[in-house]
């Protein structure tokens, strides 16, 4: 059970407790449930999160998608999942979701609980089952107000309006703000968040030069400031998409209690073990995270990577947790899910009853899905100190 004396905090490479423990930050993200990702989902006809609202209400109107999505949200992870995950030796998991999960628009207008109040329930459940089983959770803002990237995992395509010199783009640095500071404000006092993930994969443009970053830092900023008015106290971690040069030292902006993040797609032992020299040459003296990692993409062995992360000192969540290979086969990029083609549906044709059948308990991980990855494995680089 996680209780105050777990809160957690930076102190100089370290996260510490408030009983001075050092504690190391090692998991899996769960991408795919609060939003999909249509190449590991088991569905086509639609390329991004915003895509399938947008064609589910175009087809069914809001009160009906809202449906279909809740019964995804409902069945995709349930306390099964966790305590799998608890059992393995996982610390934390990190929570990929996207402001629509909680706003029903683009103006910002919150969804409201029965008692008018804003609705966080998804994120208080897991926080709620994931502290009952000692286990921390990451808030990773995979979709911003405005899109952060034009990638699909921004939850829509080609549509990077965050960062522009516009009256749009101002309102949208707002909202994202906003949605922020309500964050930091409901969660203030919850020693099981670990942490806040400003922004995953920030990228509308090629990096390289401070040029470019710069306004992805001062996003950062901004976020940055929006929590801290409200929450002086949770960890707030910051991306370096893709590589180290991609994020300033800390004191350029006046940044305390952070920790930088990565995220490692390589091909081989070699390129991984490179990593930690080119990370270290920047003496940040910050905790780092590789927020996701798989070996996926060449030869690089689990062994290997898992062994250089800790002996680094490095915390560490795996891509990912749950989802669908379309390719037939078992995947690197999943320690558990489905795969083929029997399953996959076209979400612009397929029926109400059709999606409300496959999104209810054929969803859930008892009913099909298959180990992809070795858990114990992952558990147990986990559980090293």
């Amino acid at each position: 059970m996680i209780s105050e004396a777990d809160f957690l905090r930076c102190e100089g490479r370290k996260i510490k407790n408030e009983k001075g423990d050092t504690v190391f930050l090692r998991g899996t993200n769960l991408g795919g449930w609060l939003l999909q990702e249509e190449w590991m989902a088991a569905f086509e006809g639609a390329d991004s999160q915003w895509e399938i609202v947008t064609t589910l209400v175009e087809r069914f109107g809001v009160q009906k998608a809202r449906e279909l999505i809740n019964r995804f949200e409902d069945n995709f992870i349930t306390g099964y999942d966790l305590d799998v995950l608890k059992a393995a030796g996982f610390t934390c998991l990190r929570v990929p979701f996207w402001y629509r999960n909680l706003q029903s628009d683009e103006n910002g207008t919150w969804y409201l609980n029965e008692n008018g109040e804003k609705d966080f329930r998804r994120l208080d459940w897991i926080t709620e089952e994931c502290a009952a089983r000692g286990m921390y959770v990451i808030l990773d803002m995979h979709g911003v107000p405005g899109h952060q990237s034009i990638a699909h995992h921004s939850c829509r395509t080609n549509h990077c309006k965050l960062y522009d010199e516009t009256p749009e783009g101002e309102n949208f640095r707002r909202i994202a703000a906003e949605l922020w500071g309500d964050i930091a404000e409901h969660f203030r006092d919850n020693p099981t968040v670990a942490a806040y993930d400003l922004m995953n994969e920030p990228m509308c443009d090629y990096h390289g030069s401070d040029k470019v970053n710069e306004k992805y830092w001062k996003v950062y900023d901004l976020l940055y400031k929006a929590i801290r008015e409200k929450d002086k106290r949770h960890i707030i971690t910051l991306e370096a998409i893709w590589t180290p040069m991609d994020i300033p030292k800390p004191s350029v902006y006046g940044w305390k209690n952070v920790m930088y993040q990565y995220h490692l797609y390589m091909p081989s032992n070699l390129t991984f073990s490179g990593f930690v020299p080119l990370e270290k040459s920047r003496r940040f003296n910050v905790p780092v995270l590789i927020g996701e990692f798989a070996t996926c993409r060449g030869n690089a062995d689990w062994e290997h990577v898992l062994k250089t992360f800790n002996k680094a000192g490095y915390n560490w969540c795996s891509w990912t947790y749950k989802g669908h290979s379309k390719w037939g086969d078992s995947s690197e990029w999943f320690i558990t899910g489905t795969s083929g083609t029997e399953r996959i549906f076209n979400i612009k044709s397929a029926s109400f009853e059709e999606i409300y059948e496959r999104w209810g308990e054929p969803l859930k991980t008892p009913n099909g899905c298959v180990p992809m990855n070795d858990i114990e494995r992952l558990g147990r680089y986990a559980r090293e100190k």
